[in-house]
């Protein structure tokens, strides 16, 4: 058995609005995302979470575009 670990510096982002705490980081690889959103009004109750490569995101941020613009 062999076990490696494997430290790399990533960047995390933090930003808070109209009642949402949203969270985001880089994978250490640099080939996606994890993101998590709390709602920051009542409760910090999770919203969602998820976890995207790169290419993933830019279609969800299409479809997201898409559909706020209809």
């Amino acid at each position: 058995m062999k076990l490696e670990t494997i430290r790399q510096i990533t960047t995390e982002v933090q930003l808070s609005g109209n009642g949402v705490d949203v969270t985001c980081y880089q994978w250490a690889n640099g080939e996606g995302t994890c993101c998590i959103v709390h709602n920051t009004e009542d409760s910090m109750a999770q919203r969602t979470a998820f976890s995207l490569r790169w290419e993933e995101l830019d279609v969800l941020l299409v479809a997201l575009t898409a559909a706020r613009s209809s």
